[in-house]
């Protein structure tokens, strides 16, 4: 299927159908529509179900793939994640009816059309920002699709799109509902988009250039075969083993300094602590490719967790390895932020119960450092395994513990379960906004597509096609980078721009109601 980005304006539309829906009373005004918390409800349930059907009609086919559910039961179980695909919607509702039964819009606050709209903008934006999702989708991503027309995006990030997104729609509401024009908003989204457009977005930083010739290697390994060669079948192995092997020795035209494998690439358990200690167990592949190369390998995999009391019970980290051109293991990344429901449970001292009766579930232990890596030219690098990508405050968290800031992020991904849907194109898209919000390419590496490398200015490199074995040589160029805005500062950014727009809109409000005085 095709990739159609969309219009930065659509998503927002939709919104307001949805908030036409909802009621926002101010200022002491009555419900003149009549609306409740179970219309409201009704209303969410119905915006909900549409939602999951345009953006996630994908998870019924995850579900059978992934969870080995059949159909029909897979289309149920899909159209029930209606109830949970946008649970921010709920909480949001939730504390507006509060703010109404308690009678909290006589606060100042409410005094004015603005400060009200401004408030609950910033209420669903606090909601949609820190509320766990599975695979989160914010209003203020689709002004990507304008990069590198973005420039605050490195310093205020996607909150803040989201946060004058929200006003803006809640203002067109209030235009529509009651024909009341809150000029502060749309002036105040003119000059956003104004300032965004006059400092566009740049490719790479200032300073010197380093060059990383990296290799990626996209091998299309199926999921049945990703399974069986998993569960020890020697046949299935050796395929994958060949395919790797065929892949990563490619002649190039230009020496390799890092070849890169998707996540979970290599099927067999790996212990890293041993292959730390005794250097000669690194297994025959990885030597050969090494050897022939010159190069370092980066590869997913897995790693025992020597200090699980119970193998089947999380004995098993999602694992990044780094193996250097001397054939030694010189780091690895445990996944920190673990899929639910897939590669683990979210019910904290029962998992292990549950475990025994929930057995499709891959039951991760939770990596707990965050790595630094170093290519063989020095250049610091970290990795991302799947989804963590899509989460800013996660990526903000590894970037600011390392004492040296990585030049560039590694992200390695298994999207195979998804089949083909536009699901790859939805997480490659999500990924980019990382890049932009700390000024820093992304290699996306994936198991069958898409792969690419995405920069800090919304470009993107060449990428690989779906479903085909294909490897990608690129000449990844980055510079030395600083911490950017947001990843100092994050959401506090918005709770500050929030606060001056309220002062803002509570002086206009004061300086109206002494023109209006006789």
């Amino acid at each position: 299927m095709g990739e159609f980005k969309g219009l930065v304006i659509t998503p927002m539309l939709g919104m307001a159908l949805f908030f036409l829906a909802l009621h926002f009373p101010h200022n002491g005004e009555k419900n003149e529509s009549g609306s409740s918390l179970k219309t409201e409800l009704l209303a969410l349930l119905f915006f909900s179900l549409g939602y999951c059907i345009a953006g996630y009609y994908w998870i019924p086919h995850t579900l059978k793939e992934f969870g080995q559910i059949p159909f029909p039961f897979n289309q149920v179980l899909g159209l029930l994640f209606s109830l949970i695909i946008a649970p921010h919607f709920l909480l949001f509702i939730l504390a507006k009816n509060l703010v109404s039964k308690f009678k909290l819009k006589s606060i100042q606050v409410f005094k004015s059309r603005s400060g009200r709209n401004l408030f609950y903008a910033f209420i669903i934006t606090a909601f949609e920002y820190y509320t766990p999702q599975q695979f989160p989708g914010h209003l203020g991503q689709p002004w990507l699709t304008i990069a590198p027309y973005i420039g605050l995006a490195p310093i205020v990030g996607t909150p803040v799109f989201s946060f004058l997104s929200f006003w803006v729609v809640l203002a067109l509401v209030d235009w529509i509902k009651n024909k009341s024009l809150d000029k502060l908003a749309f002036i105040t989204f003119t000059l956003f988009l104004i300032v965004n457009i006059s400092f566009p977005l740049k490719k790479l930083g200032v300073g010197e250039v380093t060059q990383t010739n990296i290799r990626l290697v996209q091998a299309n390994i199926g999921n049945f075969m990703k399974i069986q060669s998993e569960g020890g079948s020697l046949s299935f192995m050796q395929e994958v083993y060949q395919t790797y092997e065929d892949l990563s020795t490619r002649e190039t035209k230009k020496p390799l300094d890092l070849i890169v494998w998707p996540e979970t690439a290599y099927p067999n358990l790996l212990t890293s602590e041993l292959l730390k200690s005794y250097p000669s167990s690194t297994p025959a592949l990885f030597k050969k490719i090494i050897d022939k190369m010159d190069a370092e390998l980066f590869i997913g995999g897995y790693d025992r967790n020597t200090k699980a009391a119970r193998r089947n019970f999380q004995g098993e980290f999602n694992t990044v390895f780094h193996f250097d051109t001397f054939k030694n293991l010189k780091n690895v990344y445990h996944k920190m932020k673990l899929i639910p429901f897939g590669e683990g449970l979210p019910f904290g001292p029962f998992n292990e119960f549950l475990s025994k009766l929930v057995t499709n579930v891959s039951y991760f232990a939770e990596g707990e450092k965050y790595t630094l890596f170093r290519t063989k030219n020095n250049t610091p690098f970290i990795a991302h395994i799947c989804y963590e990508i899509l989460f800013s405050w996660f990526t903000s968290d590894y970037l600011n513990a390392q004492k040296v800031q990585p030049e560039f992020i590694v992200n390695l991904t298994n999207d195979s379960w998804y089949g083909d849907t536009n699901e790859p194109y939805q997480h490659l898209y999500l990924a980019h906004w990382r890049a932009l919000e700390f000024n820093i390419p992304i290699v996306r590496m994936t198991n069958t597509g898409i792969t690419s490398v995405l920069y800090p200015d919304g470009s993107e490199s060449k990428r690989t096609k779906i479903g085909v074995k294909e490897v990608l040589d690129l000449e990844l160029q980055t510079t030395k980078r600083k911490a950017t805005p947001f990843q100092t500062y994050g959401f506090l950014i918005t709770l500050f721009l929030w606060l001056i727009l309220t002062a803002i809109s509570f002086s206009l409000s004061k300086i109206n109601s002494r023109k209006s005085l006789p």
